[in-house]
């Protein structure tokens, strides 16, 4: 492993912080989050402004840790991970959500994708629980890699879920070395979609793994329980 990661500590990042947390999203995030780059219908690689401000309203409840370099003068974000609560009518809320924006838009293509991987995913329905902490973020600023970071930071969310009454973590992973942390920490994959197997409503293939991301074209939802019944 490469790099010093004895000066970084993992918190729940502080709703003050959203600015930071979205420049670093924006650095190491996007442009390599699988939904966001693959989609084909688009000038541009950059995210939505509605998908962004989604995201950092989670900072608001809580549900985001960081890892910060504390040996840093302007101590740096170097991992962000988010979560979001799902409940077995998720599914529904998502396709509602986009049936509410108007037009043909990267965001509402992205909501169908989502609400696909909900229901075929269907943990709530195969944990028999109300409500999983879904894990949708985990980065790790490129030069910071291979250095487990993205591991503690999973260990982190996985405890955090415990301490808010959660009995059920998942998490979309889209990468075999994520895969393999999330496998490491007794997490299981219970569902599978490559994306070149999914075509929206009208029969199009808006998403398209591009070229020079082997590997990263299928996108895997892995699941455990974190306390009751199974408690690993």
């Amino acid at each position: 492993m490469d790099g010093d990661t004895k000066h970084l500590i993992y918190r729940i990042a502080l709703p003050e912080e959203c600015s930071r947390i979205r420049e670093a999203l924006e650095t190491f995030f996007y442009p390599e989050a699988l939904l966001n780059v693959s989609y084909t219908d688009q000038q541009t690689a950059a995210p939505t402004e509605e998908e962004v401000q989604h995201t950092l309203s989670l900072v608001q409840q809580g549900m985001a840790a960081i890892a910060i370099d504390t040996n840093d003068h302007n101590q740096q974000i170097v991992g962000v991970s988010i979560a979001r609560c799902v409940k077995p009518d998720t599914c529904d809320d998502l396709l509602q959500e986009a049936a509410s924006l108007l037009g043909h838009s990267k965001r509402v293509e992205q909501l169908k994708l989502q609400a696909h991987l909900e229901r075929l995913a269907n943990v709530c329905g195969r944990f028999r629980v109300r409500r999983s902490y879904h894990v949708f973020v985990l980065a790790v600023e490129p030069t910071r890699r291979r250095n487990a970071i993205g591991q503690k930071l999973l260990e982190f969310q996985l405890a955090r879920a415990k301490t808010l009454g959660y009995q059920v973590v998942s998490a979309d992973f889209t990468g075999e070395q994520v895969a393999r942390i999330g496998a490491r920490l007794g997490m299981r994959c219970v569902s599978a979609l490559p994306l070149d197997q999914y075509w929206n409503s009208a029969g199009e293939r808006l998403f398209v793994a591009p070229e020079g991301m082997p590997g990263d074209r299928t996108v895997c939802t892995y699941a455990r329980y974190v306390s009751g019944v199974g408690d690993k």
